[in-house]
């Protein structure tokens, strides 16, 4: 059966590396850059294009149809993290968050409208959102509003036959939870995983979910759902 293209927006996340094998032996995939050219292992061949937060949006499309004639999934892994609290929040510091964490997002969904065969978007987005912690406001906040975004792309697609869903992910062994680490000592770590009923994530729990939810067969009645893949974190 010939593969499926995906399109991965946020290349350089430590979890878009990390589930990239075994999507590969799933789908073609194509990944979205901002800044760096992402480095992988020698065997992926990924299609790589660079798009930044300021380039016009015609500019992605061009560069899309480019390289690929059909999308059937769309993955925006984009987001980065904020340790600024509300004392030392700035404008420029607020533009930043909100234009990579959500965005970028709408652009994604701007996207699907000149590929027909997409047939689902997925968002990560973090238990933050819903269970915020002192000093992330602006973090917590811009993937509350991913939430909301993906809400609102799941009514204004559903005509189109096109799913949107969010995955509120819990504190994993990968990505965001690696910066988190150097926020916290060895006691507050220790707490932290008490309150995933279930211990830290893996890759492969986030892994399982995406790819439940890019299949048609398995997720045909899914959208606008938040997804909640967290260890028990929100019980």
């Amino acid at each position: 059966m010939k593969k499926k293209t995906i399109l991965i927006s946020g290349a350089n996340s430590e979890l878009s590396k990390g589930i990239f094998d075994k999507l590969s032996k799933k789908y073609n995939i194509i990944l979205i850059y901002h800044k760096n050219k992402p480095i992988l292992k020698k065997h992926h061949k990924p299609k790589l294009i660079k798009f930044s937060t300021n380039e016009n949006f015609n500019n992605l499309i061009k560069k899309l149809k480019n390289d690929v004639k059909q999308i059937s999934g769309v993955i925006h892994f984009n987001g980065i993290h904020s340790f600024d609290t509300f004392r030392t929040i700035t404008e420029s510091k607020f533009d930043e968050i909100y234009k990579i964490n959500c965005f970028s997002f709408i652009n994604l969904v701007k996207a699907s409208y000149f590929f027909p065969n997409v047939n689902s978007i997925i968002s990560i987005s973090s238990v933050s959102s819903k269970n915020t912690s002192k000093g992330i406001p602006l973090y917590s906040s811009s993937k509350s509003a991913l939430n909301l975004l993906v809400k609102s792309a799941a009514k204004e697609l559903a005509k189109k036959k096109i799913r949107v869903n969010s995955i509120i992910l819990g504190h994993m062994e990968f990505g965001m939870s690696r910066i988190t680490k150097k926020f916290l000592n060895a006691d507050q770590l220790f707490l932290l995983e008490k309150e995933h009923l279930l211990g830290f994530g893996i890759i492969e729990d986030l892994y399982h979910s995406v790819d439940f939810l890019l299949d048609m067969r398995k997720s045909r009645w899914i959208t606008g759902t938040e997804f909640v893949l967290d260890g028990g974190y929100l019980a």
